[in-house]
């Protein structure tokens, strides 16, 4: 991680820089909260995602707690929409590790996938999403 900055960090999330790998990273810290304290921490990857455009994210959700069903439906109905419209191109993530979690991701996630308004991949480690952006950036290099 020496490569990467840290450019937001609360208790339930923090993101990284990467100019060389040029991406950023959300790393969640498997803390539940809900309702603001929840939202702030995803405002503030879409305030990020706005200050460059075109960018690529590596979610690593693995410690992702259990998302309370409100804070899905807002995650899904809000959050998307403005993460893809900040110019988010591409995200590889890194899948919960429990499969509770993976289903309240789920949930969260519904509808994005068929908007086509950005290109995700889901991945079992940190070291296959960042492969995963290395290949998209490759296939991408001349848009």
């Amino acid at each position: 991680m020496a490569d990467l900055a840290l450019v937001y960090e609360d208790d339930v999330l923090r993101v990284y820089y990467s100019e060389q790998g040029r991406y950023f990273l959300s790393d969640w810290l498997g803390v539940f909260r809900k309702g603001a304290q929840l939202r702030r921490a995803y405002q503030a990857c879409v305030e990020l995602a706005r200050r460059r455009s075109q960018s690529v994210w590596l979610a690593d959700t693995s410690q992702l707690p259990v998302i309370d069903p409100v804070d899905a439906k807002w995650v899904a109905d809000w959050f998307w929409p403005e993460f893809a419209r900040a110019g988010v191109r591409y995200m590889a993530a890194v899948s919960p590790q429990k499969t509770v979690s993976r289903m309240s991701a789920s949930r969260a996630t519904e509808g994005l996938l068929a908007s086509g308004s950005m290109e995700i991949s889901v991945h079992e480690s940190r070291a296959q999403a960042e492969a995963a952006i290395a290949a998209w950036q490759a296939k991408h290099a001349d848009d």
